[in-house]
């Protein structure tokens, strides 16, 4: 009797995963997404700018456009956090959970992820004012690895919490 191949629980989730993905950035062309985030990019650059005059923060901000010390802090659909929201909601989905909890987590990741970069961005126009040449510094690395770690932390709870 020969024996049939079963995938694990893992290599589901990776193929699912990976397929959700796919459709998901499928769907971000189709709907020309990053063209689509004016009001977010806008929303995120009023946020931000506010969190940072409460720490003395005296950047001003023109639609999405931040102008702290001697730059002009571009918020564009990158900027947003909506690419990080749609691998986090692609784990969620592929996680073999109730809809109940998958949603209850979009939920609670989508503020956790807006929160922190609005503390992120509000950051970058503090570094921007007082020390101009370490913004691209913070912007590319600091920032970026304290977003996956986040978010793999956050991904990891959640499935603690749903088992």
């Amino acid at each position: 009797m020969a024996r049939t191949a079963r995938l694990s629980e893992a290599q589901w989730f990776g193929i699912k995963f990976f397929l959700i993905l796919g459709a998901a950035s499928v769907l971000s062309w189709w709907v020309n997404l990053p063209n689509e985030l004016g009001w977010a990019q806008q929303a995120l650059a009023q946020s931000a700018a506010w969190l940072a005059h409460l720490i003395g923060s005296t950047g001003s901000v023109y639609q999405s456009q931040i102008h702290a010390g001697t730059l002009a802090i571009d918020i564009n659909h990158e900027c947003t956090g909506v690419y990080v929201l749609i691998i986090l909601f692609t784990f969620l989905l592929a996680y073999p959970a109730s809809w109940r909890l998958r949603l209850r987590g979009a939920a609670i990741g989508t503020a956790a992820v807006t929160g922190v970069n609005i503390v992120r961005i509000s950051f970058l126009i503090w570094i921007a004012e007082v020390a101009p040449t370490l913004f691209a510094y913070f912007h590319e690395y600091v920032w970026q690895g304290v977003f996956l770690v986040l978010v793999i932390a956050y991904a990891m709870s959640w499935v603690e919490g749903v088992r």
